[in-house]
């Protein structure tokens, strides 16, 4: 073989590696996420869900007060601004209290670092503070409704995320 077969061998074995590598740390870090989007037990368009009367309350706070712009229960992706609260966001990531604090005091520095990272316009919509038209219950109700838009599987990877971040009640 030739100096310049090898190089040319030595290049393209190259690029396969670095594929193989990246593909490999993409499936390793998106993986769980690609489980089917189909509703399970207990997800909103589960035809046998019979909602809580919180649920039911989270609803109506979640339509009065979020709908517009974090959306519905489906639609939208990881990379969408405002997130999408849905199996296709990313908000199952966060932990209860995180979340709840968000929503009570509006944008923090995650949410800025969010903007920043995805080179948003500087008029792109900011997470106002909910602090003075709902209470703590109400927002509990509006995170137990969006619980519903999660996978079995994503909702129990943030239940474990909220015991390990969140001081107990």
């Amino acid at each position: 073989m030739s100096v310049r077969g090898g190089f040319a061998l030595g290049v393209v074995g190259g690029v396969f590696l670095a594929l193989a590598v990246a593909g490999g740390t993409w499936f390793l870090l998106l993986g769980p996420q690609l489980a089917p989007r189909t509703a399970g037990p207990g997800s909103l368009g589960d035809p046998g869900l019979a909602l809580s009367a919180q649920e039911r309350r989270g609803e109506a706070l979640y339509v009065a007060n979020c709908v517009s712009c974090h959306g519905g229960p489906t639609g939208g992706s990881m990379m969408d601004y405002p997130p999408r609260h849905n199996a296709n966001g990313h908000t199952w990531h966060h932990p209860d209290c995180g979340l709840a604090k968000v929503i009570r005091d509006g944008g923090d520095e995650m949410t800025q670092a969010m903007r920043e990272m995805m080179a948003l316009a500087s008029d792109a919509p900011t997470m106002p503070a909910f602090k003075d038209r709902l209470s703590p219950a109400d927002i509990e109700a509006v995170l137990s409704y969006i619980r519903l838009m999660w996978t079995p599987q994503q909702r129990s990877v943030q239940a474990q995320v909220t015991r390990e971040q969140c001081a107990p009640r």
